[in-house]
C-alpha cells in the first residue's frame, strides 16, 4: 500500500506561493538591488566604419589616421588634431581608451617615444557667426588654435614629463589652470605637484579617459572633472564656464590607438 504524500500546513504553502510571486516580480523588474538607468548615448564610434565622423588636421602629410577593427590608429611625426564633428552641450561625459605605442622617428631625437595624450573640449570660435571649429581648416600646429575658446588637457605631454589643464581664452597665452610636472619641466603654474603613476602614460598600456562637463549647482560647484583610469586628475570650478562646443584628440610626435569612444548625457541635478 502506497503511503499518502505528506502535506505542508496551509500557511506554509501560502507563504511559499507569495515568495515565488515576489521573486518573479523582481526578476521582471531587473532584480532587487539594481536600479541603475543606462545613460543616454549622445555619440559613439566603434572604429569599424572608417573616419567619417572625424576631421583630421596634421602638420606633416606623412601622418596617418585610420579606423578599423575597433581601433582609431594615429601615427604623427608632428602635431595633429582629430576633431569629432558633432557638437556637445549640457551636462555630459566623454569616454574613451587610449593606448600609447612607443615609436621612433628616424632622423630625430625621439626613440621609443610615448607622449601627448591631449584633448580639446567645448571648443568654439568666439564671436563667429558659425562657432564650429570643424568648419575651418587649421594647419595642425598647436598655435593655430590660439584664437579658440576651449579646455585643454595635455596628459603625459613633453615626452611624458607634464600633465596640465588649460583654459584657452582666444589668445596666445593659453592660460594654465594647474598641472603636474617633473622637476626638470616644472613651472610656477604646475601647482598640483610632481608627476606620478596616475598622471603618466605607460607604454602599450590603456589609459581610460573620462571628461565631465557640467553646470555648477549649489551642492556641487565643480564644472569640469578629468579622470584617467578612474583616478580624478583635475577638478575645476569655472565661473565663466565654456558650456558647449566640440571635442578633439590632440597629439604630437607620437603613436596612439584609441578605442571605445562614447559621449553620454549626465542626469540633471
Amino acid at each position: 500500500m502506497t503511503a499518502p504524500a505528506s502535506r505542508l500546513p496551509s500557511w506554509r504553502t501560502a507563504a511559499q506561493a507569495l515568495l515565488l510571486v515576489s521573486l518573479a516580480a523582481l526578476q521582471a523588474c531587473g532584480g532587487d538591488d539594481d536600479d541603475t538607468v543606462e545613460p543616454t548615448v549622445l555619440a559613439s564610434d566603434d572604429f569599424t566604419q572608417g573616419t567619417a565622423k572625424w576631421k583630421v588636421e596634421q602638420q606633416d602629410v606623412a601622418g596617418t589616421v585610420t579606423a578599423a577593427n575597433g581601433v582609431l590608429d594615429i601615427v604623427q611625426p608632428s602635431g595633429a588634431t582629430i576633431w569629432f564633428k558633432q557638437k556637445f552641450s549640457g551636462n555630459y561625459e566623454i569616454r574613451f581608451t587610449a593606448i600609447p605605442v612607443p615609436i621612433t622617428f628616424a632622423g630625430t631625437r625621439f626613440v621609443d617615444r610615448i607622449s601627448d595624450l591631449n584633448v580639446f573640449w567645448n571648443a568654439t570660435i568666439p564671436g563667429a557667426a558659425n562657432p564650429d571649429p570643424t568648419s575651418v581648416t587649421y594647419d595642425g600646429a598647436l598655435a593655430s588654435y590660439n584664437p579658440l575658446y576651449l579646455y585643454y588637457v595635455g596628459f603625459g605631454a613633453n615626452s611624458n614629463t607634464t600633465t596640465r589643464l588649460r583654459r584657452n581664452d582666444g589668445t596666445a597665452a593659453r592660460p594654465q589652470i594647474t598641472g603636474y610636472a617633473t622637476a626638470e619641466s616644472a613651472t610656477a603654474d604646475d601647482k598640483a605637484g610632481g608627476m606620478t603613476a596616475d598622471t603618466s602614460l605607460v607604454a602599450n598600456t590603456p589609459t581610460r579617459v573620462r571628461i565631465v562637463s557640467r553646470a555648477a549647482t549649489a551642492a556641487d560647484p565643480v564644472t569640469l572633472r578629468w579622470y584617467a583610469n578612474d583616478k580624478l586628475i583635475f577638478s575645476h570650478t569655472d565661473p565663466a564656464r565654456y558650456a558647449e562646443g566640440w571635442f578633439a584628440f590632440r597629439t604630437t610626435t607620437s603613436h596612439f590607438q584609441l578605442k571605445d569612444f562614447r559621449v553620454v548625457a549626465l542626469p540633471a541635478e
